[in-house]
């Protein structure tokens, strides 16, 4: 018995369709990092009003990388960072132009950090972060990513 045409196209489409899907769990996302950030900021956002416009991108391990943001006196800020996978420990503080710390209040989970402020004057403020990877436990051989995906978001009142 010989199959049919259409009968045919459908075996070959499903086969098609079946080598186009990943074998694997897509890799994590920029999305990803944001949804992070965003379930921190559920938890310490009360009265505050939530940007939706973020900062995003990629760093290696234990790179520092900046943002700079325009922040008003009289303001009150939530900053919170989030990272794709749970590679190890966020450090993430926001800095005045002199260099000084203003992170006043701290929160974090394990795949973000968040810091509140309060500017003393209006002007540029840069936030600094690394996301470092957790030390591999003797004996055990643990990938490490060659980038982390990261995301900033932020709210004020």
């Amino acid at each position: 018995m010989n199959p049919s045409p259409r009968h045919t196209r459908c075996l070959l489409a499903a086969l098609f369709a079946t080598l186009l899907c990943p074998l694997h769990p897509a890799r994590a996302s920029k999305g990803d990092a944001h949804d992070e950030a965003m379930a921190l900021a559920e938890k310490s956002r009360k009265g505050f009003k939530v940007r939706e416009d973020f900062w995003s991108g990629t760093c290696k391990p234990g790179e520092k990388k900046t943002v700079k943001i325009q922040l008003f006196k009289g303001n009150e800020y939530w900053f919170w960072l989030g990272s794709d996978e749970d590679f190890g420990d966020i450090s993430f503080d926001v800095f005045d132009t002199d260099g000084n710390k203003v992170s006043s209040e701290a929160t974090s989970s394990d795949l973000a950090k968040g810091v509140r402020i309060t500017p003393a004057r209006t002007g540029t403020y840069v936030a600094v972060f690394t996301i470092a990877l957790k030390p591999t436990p003797p004996g055990q051989k643990i990938e490490k990513p060659a980038k982390i995906w990261w995301a900033l978001a932020y709210g004020w009142k």
